[in-house]
């Protein structure tokens, strides 16, 4: 008798994936439920009782970590994960960081005795001795930690150099990058794409960096207060993050810059937060739906195969989304 795994074989899919489409659940492209439906014909797999049995009997626990909580952005996209995660027949069980190497560590030996199937680690953790110990398949999302473990991110680097080619197009030739970064600055491939875009034209950005405190407090006033009078004459900002563009437009505005006539400012992110914002600010978009589907896909393609295969970096691509602040 035909099994999900059958199925799972010949589409080139997981057998969690395989489940949730035969049971009309989750959101996949037509084009792979009609390649499901069309092979579970074939093999004369039409009893819904026993893949949902199946189904049962796969729903497997995976760990996301990340610092969600005290960042807005982190948690819109763990919501993708979620979603992404039970369409793949995963329970997601969220652990908090705050970039905080030490409690990571107490995550890892915790999640190492729990029967967690698989980690999606987001937390920026540069230390890959960390993960020695940890016997589980690993992704990292949204960076890349080492050339071992497998990662899908936004394509940082064409993200700055869209950024500065949109500024440098509007007029802008003194440039400003601010950057929340969490780790060291030359890591930031946000802003070596943008600098690296500019150099180009022989012109070199005002580099800004808001530490982790402001981060958790959501206040950038310090630093994003410096900017215009340490460089009054700038005309061009790109903010690392969303909440970071917005933060610029609201002090700017305060001390009566115009938006974009003095000033133009470009984001990076969702317009979760930004589509509220009045102007509304332009942003350069990362595809956060994809990142968590194709996070999901490679963990589960790890789980649920046998045999070992080339680690992966899947680069999601970033676009302009232009709106009132460019």
């Amino acid at each position: 008798m035909a099994t999900i795994q059958d199925i799972a074989n010949e589409v080139g899919i997981s057998k969690a994936a395989v489940s949730r489409i035969l049971n009309n659940k989750g959101s996949f492209s037509q084009e792979t439920i009609r390649n499901v439906q069309a092979v579970a014909r074939k093999l004369n797999y039409s009893s819904l009782s026993t893949f949902r049995q199946e189904e049962e009997s796969m729903m497997k626990l995976i760990a996301a970590i990340f610092p969600t909580y005290e960042l807005p952005g982190f948690g819109y996209f763990v919501s993708m994960l979620e979603r992404a995660a039970y369409d793949y027949g995963y329970n997601l069980l969220l652990c908090s960081s705050l970039f905080d190497r030490e409690k990571e560590g107490v995550v890892f030996d915790y999640l190492n005795k729990r029967k967690v199937s698989g980690i999606l680690l987001g937390s920026y953790t540069f230390d890959s001795e960390m993960l020695e110990n940890v016997d589980l398949p690993i992704v990292t999302v949204g960076y890349k930690l080492s050339d071992d473990i497998h990662t899908v991110r936004s394509d940082d680097y064409s993200a700055g150099r869209l950024a500065a080619k949109h500024l440098f197009c509007k007029g802008c030739r003194k440039p400003i990058y601010i950057s929340s970064y969490p780790g060291d600055l030359s890591q930031d491939l946000r802003g070596k794409g943008f600098r690296d875009e500019l150099l180009i034209h022989g012109i070199e950005p005002w580099i800004y960096h808001a530490d982790l405190d402001m981060q958790v407090s959501h206040d950038f006033t310090s630093v994003i207060s410096m900017m215009p009078l340490e460089h009054p004459d700038a005309d061009g900002i790109f903010a690392e993050t969303e909440v970071l563009g917005i933060s610029c437009m609201q002090i700017y505005l305060s001390l009566g810059f115009r938006i974009p006539n003095d000033i133009r400012i470009i984001g990076y992110g969702t317009p979760f937060f930004s589509q509220h914002s009045y102007p509304q600010l332009t942003l350069i978009r990362e595809n956060g739906e994809l990142i968590a589907r194709k996070a999901i896909s490679l963990l589960a393609k790890q789980i649920e195969t046998d045999s070992v295969f080339p680690k992966e970096e899947i680069l999601i691509p970033v676009s302009l989304w232009e709106r009132k602040t460019t």
